[in-house]
């Protein structure tokens, strides 16, 4: 039997029908069992004859920009439904493209925190230019956290790093403004006195070298730093893989340069492309659920069911359970 994945295809900037259609290219790679939740009318024409994938019907569906804890309490989302699924133990993971804020508010309602979690983090995986991702965490999940939140958000992350990535030995840094350690505000200098200690912890590191000289392995920080960097970083490379586009498609000499090149900036988009690196764990929570990107396309569906798929084999909600369990010893 398969890893039993419920996917909200509700509530996302692209229609039910792509996120379907990602999430069953998915299935067709992998031993997954799919639960499809959401307007049952949208869904059941993209679904081939025998496509053996369950569909619960959940017409309604939480806004992009509905108030997160408000939109936690309905019970009759398709963000709900699926929770609900999960929350009676009848699937292995959740994954939701849709609001962020109502996702995690409606997992600590239906699903608690692990026994001795303060606070969960949202762990999101950047590409980078030396051809290895790197977590953030968090990015959105604890607004006002204090700083032996933000060493528990670097325990779930190393053991996330290293239970379903595979890192050999996770390093772990805190994102400041400068690499001393007085730098920073008064949680982040608080923070950095707890983790000092820690033989994996490398210090503060600088938003501006995570993409281009990757320092750690995981970088931490709280939820409002965590995703202004998140979206800068994303903003930024677009911004400049558009510049590139344009100037070399701008004139004659430009598009021979591109025409030459062209391996190699295939090879970088390859590297530098987010569906690769979609789906964001909620570690800390009392269950497997993952954030998709909010615009995912279906490619980006395909790869975060199977970060989904990669973590639930792994089983980290069990393995997070145990080593927090430890360490309050």
């Amino acid at each position: 039997m398969g890893v039993r994945i419920v996917v909200d295809v509700m509530g996302a900037d692209r229609s039910p029908g792509e996120l379907v259609a990602g999430a069953l290219a998915a299935a067709r790679r992998l031993p997954v069992e799919l639960v499809l939740v959401g307007d049952g009318r949208a869904i059941e024409p993209h679904l081939p004859a025998a496509a053996g994938v369950e569909v619960v019907h959940a017409p309604e569906f939480v806004p992009p920009h509905a108030p997160p804890v408000q939109a936690a309490r309905r019970k009759d989302t398709s963000l709900a439904r699926g929770l609900e699924i999960l929350a009676q133990g009848k699937a292995d993971a959740f994954l939701s493209p849709g609001n962020t804020g109502a996702v995690v508010a409606a997992a600590l309602l239906r699903l608690g925190r692990l026994p001795g979690v303060k606070r969960p983090g949202l762990c999101a995986s950047l590409p980078t230019l030396v051809g290895k991702e790197f977590l953030l965490i968090d990015v959105g999940a604890t607004a006002d956290p204090k700083p032996e939140h933000l060493v528990q958000f670097a325990l779930m992350g190393r053991l996330y790093a290293q239970e379903v990535l595979g890192f050999s030995q996770p390093t772990v840094g805190l994102l400041s403004i400068g690499a001393e350690a007085e730098k920073g505000d008064k949680l982040m200098r608080a923070t950095h006195a707890l983790l000092r200690e820690e033989e994996w912890f490398s210090g503060n590191v600088e938003p501006h070298e995570l993409l281009t000289r990757r320092p750690v392995d995981v970088v931490v920080c709280g939820g409002v730093p965590g995703n202004l960097t998140l979206k800068a970083l994303e903003g930024g490379a677009e911004a400049a893989w558009t510049a590139l586009k344009g100037a070399l498609l701008g004139s004659l000499r430009g598009k021979l340069a591109g025409w030459l090149a062209r391996p190699a900036l295939k090879a970088l988009a390859r590297s530098l492309a987010y569906d690769r690196y979609n789906g964001a764990p909620l570690l800390g929570v009392a269950g497997l659920v993952l954030v998709a990107h909010g615009r995912s396309t279906a490619g980006a569906m395909e790869g975060a069911l199977q970060r989904t798929f990669w973590a639930a084999q792994a089983e980290i909600v069990q393995r997070l359970g145990e080593k927090l369990k430890a360490c309050s010893k």
